[in-house]
């Protein structure tokens, strides 16, 4: 299987404004997002590396390399307006070979790609503002850092610009960001990422920018 690797841009999660390539093809204000983007690139990809973008916030998922002065005192993680910081970037690991589209239900890890650190969450220590369940950078390795992929739709593959839902497997609970909860010095402006007992509109998140493998998959092809 031969496989294709591109960067793409996207310029917000409402549309493109941008003539874009690896993928992808201008679009006007009023363009589908869906036909923003080439037949065989439709879908995140093992390998990908990708923003993952706050639905509710218009904020991206970053680890700041700042530690919790509280709970676990790892790595924080938060979201963050600044889409442009190549400290937003993770990589999606899981079990599939590189460049096969992720099936919804799929467990992955999320490797941060300036750090290394495998974004993490464990039911013994809260968030330090909402008092939810903590979420952080580890930068060891461990069934904590396992995530399942909830599709909202009925969808096979966790498909690009369409939200989705992480499950933390050790805990069952979601990745969350809560608009209202910002952290102060020295991380001012970065909300607070968690996670929750339920899924709701704090906890959809989209594939943006990024680099992705295109490959045609059956999975991806009845989907």
């Amino acid at each position: 299987m031969r496989f294709v690797f591109a960067f793409v841009l996207l310029a917000t999660v409402h549309y493109t404004q941008a003539s874009l390539f690896g993928g992808t093809k201008p679009a006007t204000k009023d363009q589908a997002l869906d036909d923003v983007i080439e037949e065989g690139w439709e879908y995140v990809t093992s390998g990908s590396t990708i923003k993952l973008a706050h639905v509710k916030s218009d904020t991206r998922l970053v680890l700041p390399q700042v530690s919790y002065g509280t709970g676990s005192q790892q790595q924080a993680v938060t979201a963050h307006t600044d889409a442009s910081s190549t400290k937003n970037f993770w990589l999606v690991e899981s079990d599939s070979p590189r460049g096969t589209a992720i099936a919804c239900g799929e467990q992955v890890r999320l490797v941060n790609s300036d750090s290394s650190h495998n974004l993490h969450s464990h039911s013994n220590h809260k968030s330090p503002i909402s008092g939810a369940q903590e979420v952080s950078g580890f930068d060891g390795r461990d069934s904590g850092d396992l995530w399942t992929v909830e599709c909202l739709k009925d969808k096979k593959a966790w498909k690009r610009l369409e939200p989705v839902y992480f499950k933390h497997v050790e805990t069952g609970w979601y990745l969350q960001s809560l608009p209202s909860k910002k952290y102060r010095q020295p991380i001012v402006g970065h909300q607070e990422v968690s996670a929750a007992k339920k899924a709701d509109s704090n906890a959809q998140w989209m594939a943006l920018e990024g680099y992705y493998f295109s490959a045609r998959t059956s999975q991806a092809k009845k989907d």
